[in-house]
């Protein structure tokens, strides 16, 4: 992630006094909208379940850290719910592909104004302070629809900020089975869950056969190949709706999220049903 916050250089901090950048900018910014409101624009492709059904705030972005979090104006951060867009390496690690570039394109999108709608999340703040929201530009441009739709960002479910689950869901499926953007690289494509290192870290989607169910007093951990484990906390099992998590125990499943190391092999919290998805 970039930390410098006033590095002018990056052209990720909007007070630039180029108005040669500024024209610039401002003519992509015409062209991307004409491409968006018109028939011909991908923007009408988009679920009806990604619009504004009623503003919370308002707000103007300063700057742009990485694809989904900006600063604005009067200092509060934003990260853009439902959605996660590759990280920009930092402390000497690399960036994940197109990690620049998504934040490149969240920079356009916002354009010369930077003026944004929020809609905010059930739940307000996450535990960094960020507010959580969605990004909305002209009062009905969803800014987290459009990085996914180009490819910039995968959906997440994130309880319970659940809102526009079905929307990223359904735009992100369509943009996956294209093989766009992240879904172009290596990294981002589903991995078996037989490859994952026993390190691996990260945002992940990883398919393989649920070999097993047990329990703890706290969770219900169901087994993949390749000693994955999959943790549902209890507290979550209402997002389930009561279902019977043994049935996916011989089935192939494709799940997402965030892998970190456990001890006796690599670890996912599945929080949503969204995040498991059967394959067969």
């Amino acid at each position: 992630m970039v930390t410098n916050e006033e590095g002018a250089s990056t052209g990720r901090l909007f007070y630039c006094r180029n108005e040669g950048f500024e024209i610039v900018n401002a003519l992509k910014y015409i062209f991307f909208l004409v491409l968006l409101m018109s028939g011909h624009g991908l923007w009408a492709a988009l679920p009806g379940s990604c619009a504004l059904e009623e503003a919370d705030g308002t707000g103007r972005v300063r700057y742009v850290y990485d694809g989904d979090t900006v600063l604005l104006e009067d200092g509060r951060r934003v990260r853009l719910i439902g959605i996660n867009t590759p990280e920009i390496g930092r402390d000497g690690e690399p960036s994940q592909p197109l990690a620049e570039a998504a934040r490149d394109a969240l920079t356009e999108m916002l354009g010369r104004s930077r003026r944004v709608i929020l809609r905010y999340g059930k739940e307000r703040r996450d535990r960094y302070g960020r507010i959580l929201a969605h990004l909305y530009v002209d009062s009905a441009i969803n800014i987290n629809a459009l990085l996914v739709e180009q490819g910039y960002a995968a959906a997440i479910a994130v309880p319970p900020n659940l809102d526009l689950v079905d929307c990223y869901g359904t735009v992100e499926a369509a943009v996956r089975r294209a093989g766009r953007g992240i879904w172009s690289t290596d990294y981002f494509r589903p991995v078996p869950a037989r490859r994952l290192g026993r390190d691996a870290r990260g945002f992940r989607l990883v398919t393989g056969v649920v070999r097993a169910q047990s329990h703890s007093r706290r969770s219900i951990w169901l087994s993949m190949d390749g000693r994955v484990a999959l943790r549902i906390a209890r507290k979550d099992l209402a997002y389930f709706g009561g279902e019977d998590l043994s049935r996916y125990v011989g089935r192939k499943v494709l799940v997402r999220g965030w892998v970190h190391p456990g001890r006796d092999g690599p670890v996912m919290q599945v929080r949503h049903p969204f995040s498991l998805q059967l394959l067969d």
